[in-house]
């Protein structure tokens, strides 16, 4: 597959993970493409969860984009690339994000409404928490289903990262950006698609049967080889 397709060889395409996987774990999709670079977020690399801090968040990928990038991100580092590429079009060229986690744009849309009263309640509550019990409630607030609570080391750190990441509705997320956006959702979910009606200035795409990870669809590669290539015409 990585043979056919079109990699663009002047542009870096630079990963940013979402809130529940680490960055070398969030992207097969980058194994077929070249150039590529992966921001790290705080708490992300060296197994220790820290503070949520849209600021540092933010530096974390900025201070690793050259001029020209390109950034595609996923659910909760959605809104983190589009405010830095925003404030910083001198260096993000275009963004490519699967399922952003944009909430605040889509405000008074009922399946938003009703994903924020089932959660925010839960993220209210989550420092008087430990990291088991929370995974356990948090998964039922997401699904209404709640699984078995975490028991390795992994999921513990993961569950402990979740905890202490706010609301995406509460982040600081620009109505405009001015640079070129693809936005890929997995046609499962309402939020996420009336999240995406809001970018109006994006292309949109579909790609189906994976659920949250649309990033994970065997055609998801092509899509942000293509978008980036475009970006040099």
């Amino acid at each position: 597959m990585a043979d056919s397709l079109p990699v663009s060889r002047e542009r870096a395409v630079v990963f940013l993970h979402g809130s529940n996987r680490t960055f070398d774990r969030a992207w097969p999709v980058a194994a077929h493409l070249e150039q590529v670079r992966f921001a790290v977020m705080p708490g992300y690399g060296d197994g220790t969860a820290v503070a949520f801090d849209q600021d540092a968040w933010e530096s974390a990928l900025v201070n690793i984009c050259s001029p020209g990038d390109v950034v595609v991100a996923h659910s909760y580092g959605g809104p983190i690339a589009m405010r830095a590429a925003a404030r910083h079009p001198d260096l993000i060229a275009g963004l490519v994000l699967f399922e952003p986690a944009a909430y605040g744009l889509a405000r008074g849309n009922a399946a938003v409404e009703a994903h924020i009263e089932r959660v925010q309640p839960l993220l209210e509550a989550a420092a008087e928490m430990g990291s088991a019990q929370f995974a356990v409630a948090f998964a039922a607030a997401m699904t209404g289903t709640a699984g078995p609570p975490p028991v390795s080391s992994d999921e513990l750190l993961a569950a402990d990262r979740q905890r202490r990441l706010p609301g995406p509705w509460t982040l600081d997320t620009p109505t405009g950006v001015d640079v070129p956006m693809l936005v890929i959702t997995g046609g499962w979910n309402e939020e996420y698609e009336a999240i995406a009606s809001e970018l109006h200035r994006a292309r949109r795409m579909t790609l189906t049967g994976h659920g949250h990870r649309p990033q994970d669809h065997p055609r998801a590669a092509a899509a942000v080889s293509k978008f980036t290539s475009l970006l040099r015409k």
